[in-house]
């Protein structure tokens, strides 16, 4: 264990603890639980913390807590050993590098030096390459792998949990899972209707909470504690705090919601993303006070065909979410198709990618009347 690991996993934790004010029930009183001093002991991992929880009557026991953490991203590969490594974790790395070798001299000069604008292109352009190398199957595999990778050690952290507690605690264990998602300019889709969220947003998604229920065993696992945001945690997190029994149930009694997903990404399943030869090269202006910053981006591969079978894939995901009254979130492109075309779809005829929509004939002053009021609404 590094000690910049370490610092991360602490860090994470204590970005929850200060989260807690934002919580109400149940999920307030389980990060009461985690504010406890950290329990002394010899080997300070597995579990990564211990905190003590008193007893809560007189002639009750105090509570051990175990917390294991770990991290999933969306920007993620996997390495040709089968690991499932970040590459959100290196933009970190990047950021803070910037940090410490322009502050000092941006602070001491009227203008901002070229080099440093110069090293925040080449960031941003690294930042949108990984983008487009990854996607919404991207962060789910990601979720999956590191779910896995935990819950084989689930019983060797109870086992040090009992031996730290020699028959003087209760023993509970928690999994505080900090969750990368970069998912912006979304739009949400539920029972209160529509609108366009262009931050990044960090739902809690049906397939997340299906991979909770059929792995984890609530009789080892006590609770689970999401810590979400973007590739870069900021103020803007997200977190939920729920028992393991039922956590489908769990989040209802919280009313927190659970989404599905809809973007032309879920066309590249797996870590498939990862593999496409796209290029964003750095660029910026500068003129005055204003800084330009702009990507030239390529893509070898994506013809016209790959354009409309994405858009299509997604846009037959969003039409049977939308008919059953679920709860999605859709990117720019497939919200437009769906809102513009949606109810034109007649039906559908079977290709590579399961169904292809057949539409029926669109009036064009229909179409671009559409295409007008929807630009109008969301511009």
């Amino acid at each position: 264990m590094t000690l910049d690991k370490k610092n991360n996993e602490l860090q994470c934790l204590e970005r929850v603890i200060k989260q807690k004010e934002s919580l109400y029930g149940e999920g307030r009183k389980i990060i009461d639980k985690i504010c406890g001093r950290e329990f002394d002991r010899e080997d300070a991992e597995r579990p990564d913390f211990v905190r003590y929880c008193p007893p809560e009557s007189e002639d009750g026991k105090g509570t051990l807590i175990g917390i294991e953490h770990f991290r999933v991203d969306r920007l993620s590969l996997k390495k040709k050993n089968g690991k499932v490594a970040s590459t959100g974790i290196a933009t970190e790395k990047a950021v803070n590098e910037i940090y410490e070798k322009w502050h000092d001299k941006v602070i001491q000069t009227e203008s901002v030096p070229e080099g440093v604008v110069d090293d925040i292109a080449k960031l941003v352009a690294s930042q949108m390459q990984k983008q487009q190398q990854s996607s919404y199957n991207t962060l789910i595999k990601s979720f999956e792998y590191s779910l896995d990778r935990h819950l084989e050690c689930v019983d060797a952290y109870r086992k040090n949990l009992q031996e730290l507690s020699v028959g003087q605690y209760n023993i509970e264990l928690a999994l505080l899972i900090e969750i990368h998602s970069e998912l912006r300019n979304l739009f949400i889709n539920n029972q209160s209707g529509i609108y366009r969220e262009k931050g990044n947003f960090a739902p809690i998604f049906e397939d997340m909470v299906r991979l909770m229920e059929e792995k984890v065993d609530c009789n080892k696992i006590n609770y689970i504690i999401l810590c979400m945001g973007g590739a870069i945690f900021t103020s803007e997190l997200k977190v939920v705090a729920i028992r393991t029994e039922d956590i489908r149930k769990q989040l209802e009694k919280q009313n927190i919601a659970i989404y599905e997903y809809a973007g032309e990404d879920l066309f590249y399943s797996g870590f498939k993303a990862s593999q496409r030869k796209v290029k964003c090269a750095p660029g910026y202006r500068i003129e005055g006070d204003k800084i330009t910053f702009a990507t030239k981006h390529t893509d070898n591969e994506l013809s016209e065909q790959i354009i409309l079978d994405r858009m299509f894939y997604s846009l037959r995901k969003a039409l049977a979410y939308r008919k059953q009254g679920r709860n999605f979130v859709a990117t720019y492109g497939t919200q437009m198709v769906l809102d513009v075309l949606g109810d034109y779809v007649a039906g559908g005829k079977p290709d590579k990618h399961g169904l292809f929509p057949i539409l029926k004939p669109v009036p064009i002053e229909i179409f671009r009347h559409r295409m007008r009021m929807f630009s109008q609404k969301w511009q």
